[in-house]
């Protein structure tokens, strides 16, 4: 019908297709593992990072886990809801886990006072036989969401519009039933071994200060501290000791603050005051700031939930998380430390203070 080189072309994609069936059957282990997704992914700023937590919670199967310290009634917070409630409907089992700490945060449209909402989606919401809520005050200011049993998504962004589109903050996903496994029990074990390790504040166990302490102090080279709030004299004495001894230090902070910003600017003021400050860098960001992040060495990341406060490291319930030598991870994070130093503005010497501006930084604002 088609000739002989109809024939030799006919001939040609038997063999071509010959020869890529056996390719996959004698390498499906090599194929996995470049289709294999990473262990770790990160998302920076509210807009990709909800996109990202909504789409992973539209594809659940079974189990959803959201540790939430501020749950707004707004558009962000309405949304959320409706998707937890499309995933409830097809049978998905959701522990909402919701601390009253942070409704003092909330102020209008907090997160209890949508169970008398005349909102279609909050009446089902509350009253849906697949939606378990837990309401309690445990200090806990983690922001965390379970999905099935190998999906855990950490991030300092609560679920209300300013986290959205205004804040500069990450979200961590990491992949994997050991993560999930670690988080619902509770326990942080660090001994070095593992790339990715959680680091919790629980009510059996603080691992967030020893931890930070001993990778801060363990520092050769360079540290970047990207920060809302840094106020915590031991976190602050351990960036002197390392500025004297030739570590090079970047600090990022939020040129305005929601909070916590006198006590920010005496942090710096502090650290600028050094006779070793040729080894500081300053950079006031223009926008608002809520990430809590430290790159060290440029290959260690510390980052997730705790502020660099007293209260925070010590007190509340927290998690971050601790990723070595994850190369995709890192360069995100680099790149977008450099992006930010860009758009920052530098600052030189220490921020000069009034009587009344002393007293607010001694209270912490």
């Amino acid at each position: 019908m088609f000739g002989r080189r109809g024939q030799r072309r006919v001939m040609a994609l038997k063999l071509y297709y010959r020869a890529r069936t056996m390719v996959m059957l004698h390498s499906a282990g090599q194929i996995a593992t470049l289709t294999r997704i990473p262990e770790a992914r990160l998302w920076v700023d509210g807009r990709k990072s909800f996109n990202r937590i909504e789409k992973l919670l539209r594809h659940a199967r079974h189990t959803i886990v959201i540790q939430m310290f501020m749950w707004m009634d707004d558009a962000t917070g309405r949304r959320m809801a409706s998707v937890v409630l499309d995933a409830a409907d097809r049978g998905v089992q959701v522990q909402i886990i919701k601390d009253a700490v942070g409704d003092m945060f909330e102020f209008a449209g907090d997160f209890l006072g949508t169970r008398a909402s005349p909102h279609e989606c909050w009446q089902r919401f509350w009253k849906h036989p697949n939606i378990r809520i837990s309401y309690e005050n445990h200090h806990d200011h983690a922001k965390v969401y379970v999905i099935d049993d190998q999906i855990l998504l950490l991030t300092g962004m609560n679920i209300a519009d300013e986290y959205r589109s205004v804040y500069h903050d990450y979200l961590v996903e990491l992949r994997g039933e050991r993560f999930v496994r670690q988080y619902l029990s509770r326990r942080t074990h660090i001994d070095g071994t593992e790339d990715i390790e959680l680091v919790m504040n629980t009510e059996e166990q603080h691992a967030v200060r020893p931890v930070l302490m001993r990778i801060l102090a363990a520092a050769k080279e360079s540290v970047v501290v990207e920060h809302s709030y840094v106020s915590d004299p031991g976190v602050i004495a351990e960036l002197l000791a390392l500025i004297s001894r030739g570590v090079r230090v970047t600090i990022i902070m939020p040129s305005a603050s929601d909070f916590h910003y006198y006590a920010n600017m005496s942090s710096l003021g502090q650290l600028l005051s050094t006779p070793h400050s040729g080894n500081l860098r300053v950079f006031l960001y223009p926008k608002l700031i809520h990430s809590k992040v430290l790159l060290i060495d440029h290959d260690t990341i510390f980052m997730g939930s705790a502020n660099l406060i007293r209260s925070s490291i010590d007190e509340m319930g927290e998690v971050n998380v601790l990723i070595r030598r994850k190369r995709r991870v890192i360069r995100t994070l680099r790149d977008t430390l450099r992006e930010d130093i860009l758009k920052s503005r530098p600052l030189h010497a220490p921020p000069s203070f009034l009587w009344m501006t002393r007293w607010l930084s001694w209270l912490g604002l």
